[in-house]
């Protein structure tokens, strides 16, 4: 038994110092968006991944992914290797999409084109590099859904860090001017902040995912572990009571967290991104409707409390909406996106429902280019929706749509009742990231960089993590209620304080 214990603590360990480590390293080398970089997260998921299979010897933990989780994740490594199974030419010919590339093999006098054996994929050594870019974030998800509820907050204070670090590095960027020795070559995005990211996009994803989980932690840990007053006892508060909310080590937490979230803020301001400054403020607005009435667990301030955290994001959001409109940077593919939006669409309609193989959009795209958008090489959709449904085709949508079913379900089970523990407000505020990383995606390709597919796949195990603690609780709950292990009702204990029946006689009645 005790080597069994010491096992599992040693894989928890290991896992939890591995995935500290990739998350540190994704975002250092350009959001890991060069082959050098990617290949250094793939080696290090596969070496979490033997980690992983390693510890996985002790007996399930009722944290463990569920059957459905599951099967969506393995559905989703498998799609681009199922695109590299081999057809014959004439079968490949009739297939949605191949028609105009195996008369070009034809024209071209490739041997053996008429009865060789191709992959389904147009480019298969492309769809075998994107499979491989999935291994991180697909790593990530799984690894982080064993740790503990404690190795999990301290991982996602590890992405706060991470955030906070790449904003600052963002504002010293702006304010050094084209020329800072802090972009370290990035000449693109010189007047804006783009932190070790090409793009200031791709910071600004990062950024607006990290928002709302600062102030997740904020709204946590503003009076939180209060004691409780019920009754008559709630009117009789005394001053040292009332005192005893402000507690030195509270504040500084309250204080760091506040800090964090207004750098993370501000450099997100500075990236100029249209995008995300208008997501930034749906942040706030929607972290000021979850987070007012449950400061600290519960409203440990009433209702002053909420109206005050009402205020004080209605102002932040009054605040941003000028800077929106003057500040933010016009991109300039943003005309043109529709344009290509349209030529994806017609690239969509003539590989349908197969598609056209995993990473080959921008080979693909070619041929659909819009004649009126010269001197431009289209290489990603801007919208990673649309990308996937050329990518993959109808298996893609139906991932898609699975995906949406797993986080409005999802969201049922957060927003529940009651006390509310840190981990909770955590994953409410992992819940708003997804969120918004979903509505960010419709016109960019932040998933397609590495280093915020891996956060995205941290704050979606976050999400979905059901602690240990309350799976115990649920189903002792279940237990006490319908019954025992063998399905035996469990009948109701007996009064504390029942008085005898020879008590229950008045002596002195006449």
């Amino acid at each position: 038994m005790s080597s069994g214990t010491n096992r599992a603590a040693e894989s928890d360990a290991v896992l939890f110092y591995g995935l500290a480590a990739l998350l540190v390293f994704a975002p250092l080398y350009w959001g890991g968006n060069r082959p050098l970089p990617l290949l250094v997260m793939e080696l290090a998921a596969l070496a979490l991944l033997v980690g992983l299979v390693w510890g996985r010897a002790r007996p399930a933990q009722p944290s463990a992914l569920s059957w459905p989780i599951q099967g969506f994740l393995i559905a989703l490594f498998l799609l681009p290797l199922m695109q590299l199974l081999p057809a014959p030419l004439t079968l490949w010919a009739d297939l949605p999409g191949r028609e105009f590339y195996a008369g070009a093999l034809r024209l071209a006098g490739v041997d053996g084109a008429d009865f060789g054996w191709r992959a389904i994929s147009l480019v298969p050594s492309l769809t075998e590099a994107a499979w491989l870019a999935l291994l991180p974030p697909l790593v990530v998800f799984v690894a982080a859904s064993c740790l503990s509820s404690q190795q999990l907050l301290a991982l996602v204070q590890v992405f706060l860090g991470i955030a906070v670090g790449q904003a600052l590095l963002g504002l010293i960027q702006y304010g050094d001017g084209a020329d800072s020795v802090f972009r370290f070559g990035n000449t693109l995005m010189s007047g804006s902040a783009s932190g070790t990211y090409v793009n200031r996009n791709h910071l600004a994803g990062l950024l607006e995912m990290a928002l709302p989980v600062a102030l997740a932690l904020l709204a946590a840990t503003v009076g939180h572990g209060l004691p409780r007053y019920t009754g008559r006892g709630r009117r009789k508060r005394t001053l040292r009571q009332w005192l005893a909310r402000f507690s030195v080590n509270r504040i500084n937490q309250a204080t760091l967290y506040g800090v964090a979230a207004l750098v993370i803020l501000l450099g997100l301001v500075f990236t100029r991104s249209r995008a995300g400054v208008s997501l930034a403020m749906l942040s706030i607005l929607l972290c000021t409707a979850l987070f007012s009435t449950r400061l600290g667990g519960r409203n440990a301030y009433g209702l002053m409390g909420s109206f005050t955290a009402v205020g004080v994001g209605l102002a932040g959001l009054i605040g941003l909406a000028p800077v929106w409109s003057r500040f933010t940077y016009s991109d300039p593919i943003e005309d043109g996106r529709w344009r290509i939006f349209d030529a994806t669409l017609q690239a969509v309609g003539e590989f349908f429902p197969l598609g056209s193989g995993g990473g080959t959009f921008e080979d693909v795209l070619r041929r659909f280019h819009p004649a009126d958008f010269l001197g431009v090489t289209i290489n990603r959709a801007h919208n990673d929706y649309l990308e996937w449904l050329l990518e993959f085709g109808l298996a893609a949508g139906l991932l898609i749509a699975v995906w949406l079913i797993f986080y409005l379900r999802q969201w049922t089970w957060v927003w529940k009742r009651g006390e509310w523990a840190p981990l909770r407000f955590v994953q409410a505020g992992a819940g708003i990231a997804l969120f918004l990383m979903m509505l960010h995606t419709l016109v960019d390709f932040n998933l397609r960089i590495p280093a915020n597919a891996v956060f995205t796949a941290l704050l979606a195990a976050v999400f979905f993590h059901r602690p240990v603690e309350e799976e115990r609780h649920s189903t002792r709950r279940r237990r006490k209620v319908g019954g025992d292990s063998e399905g035996e009702p469990v009948t109701a204990p007996a009064p504390a304080h029942e008085i005898p029946p020879e008590n229950q006689i008045n002596p002195f009645a006449s």
